[in-house]
């Protein structure tokens, strides 16, 4: 399975002058697109990757290249797609056209995988004119804003606690100007109060915090209208907030505890037996705190990972008659993740039943799977008791 594609080239802009543009551009690499190998006690991925800025005749302008290892002794880190390791690069431009090129390299498998995005600011030249704005939360280190300071996308916003800082830039003349921002819902609409300005240096930054009280809903248009001298530009930013302690991918408290039979004792089993709506709810959150790698934080990432996986199987491994999740592919997938090598039968063969076996080489593992009776329905060929959870 090539992974090696899946990682994640994104970018924050905002300006630094009047013709300025300062642009921090990330590549994100989840542990579970590149390959790791076991050395001794522990699991080792090395990669290098890079990230080209063009013009927009192709010329090359910039470049950032980064040759690194992951180390980890958990085998389950390695199948991550929420851990990952960040690279960030910055540079100024101005109000042109480019093109953002990147590249990750997998030292072990030797492939290759590579991402390109449009960069325009050539509206930026039309006065007044709105940036995107750029979602800030604090995580530690230097990040190419201010030490601490993160930027994020917006589409997985877990923890509200603090509320959210909003980054809002443009260009500008030296005439007074106003920006209001509206957080639009399904329910509701709020507005922030007003920000009235006026500045000679041609552009603006405006850091504003978002309370609380404004980020109830799941999803969230912030809506952003600047004007000046009756000029009036827009930008919108569409957020989702998720709730801290449950993953994105349960949608369904019942049938998310269903799924976690994998890995439930014969104790959690009994103790959970007749129980609905909040109260089965509130079991749901105990079993899955009990298991949380990391209970200082908001995000479950062993409850978050177990969820993307239920989430594949259902995608890839659904028969007409069960779910992806309740089917032999579904359990193993489920907890031991992406196998690193899949050997299929001779379907042409007439002797024998057509079986798959799934290698697990890292933890010395192999499942074989079988279909006698020709529908697909692969079946293991012995039962598989126990849990990696």
């Amino acid at each position: 399975m090539d992974n090696v594609g899946r990682y994640s080239l994104v970018s924050f802009s905002r300006p630094t002058s009047k013709d300025s543009i300062k642009v921090t551009a990330f590549i994100e690499i989840p542990f579970n697109c590149i390959q790791f190998v076991k050395r001794k006690n522990d699991f080792v991925a090395s990669y290098d990757a890079s990230i080209i800025l063009q013009d927009e005749e192709g010329k090359q302008l910039f470049r950032s290249m980064w040759s690194d290892s992951i180390v980890t002794k958990d085998y389950i880190h390695t199948q991550s797609r929420l851990r990952s390791r960040k690279h960030h690069t910055n540079f100024n431009i101005g109000k042109e056209k480019y093109l953002l090129l990147s590249e990750l390299y997998d030292k072990d498998t030797r492939k290759k995988g590579s991402k390109k995005k449009k960069l325009e600011f050539t509206k930026q030249k039309k006065i007044p004119s709105l940036m995107e704005p750029i979602i800030i939360t604090s995580l530690k280190g230097e990040w190419g804003f201010k030490p601490g300071e993160f930027p994020i996308l917006g589409k997985k916003i877990t923890n509200i606690d603090k509320g959210l800082t909003v980054n809002i830039s443009g260009f500008v003349d030296d005439s007074p100007y106003s920006i209001k921002v509206v957080m639009k819902s399904n329910s509701d609409e709020k507005e922030l109060p007003e920000i009235n300005n006026n500045t000679d240096a041609g552009f603006f930054n405006h850091k504003v915090e978002i309370g609380k009280e404004y980020l109830q809903s799941l999803s969230i248009k912030i809506e952003i209208i600047l004007t000046q001298l009756k000029q009036v530009k827009k930008v919108e930013k569409n957020i989702m907030i998720y709730k801290p302690g449950i993953s994105g991918f349960v949608k369904n408290v019942e049938n998310s505890f269903r799924q976690m039979k994998y890995i439930l004792t014969n104790s959690e089993r009994n103790s959970a037996k007749g129980k609905k709506g909040k109260d089965l709810e509130n079991i749901f959150l105990e079993y899955w705190k009990k298991r949380d790698p990391t209970p200082d934080t908001s995000l479950n990432e062993l409850m978050e990972e177990y969820y993307i996986r239920v989430n594949y199987v259902n995608e890839y491994f659904n028969m007409s008659w069960k779910e992806g999740w309740e089917t032999d592919f579904g359990m193993i997938y489920i907890l031991f993740g992406p196998p690193d090598q899949i050997q299929r039968s001779n379907t042409n063969s007439s002797n024998t039943s057509v079986y798959q076996v799934w290698y697990y080489n890292r933890i010395n593992k192999e499942f074989v799977f079988k279909d006698q009776n020709g529908f697909g329905d692969y079946r293991l060929d012995r039962p598989f008791i126990g849990s990696n959870y």
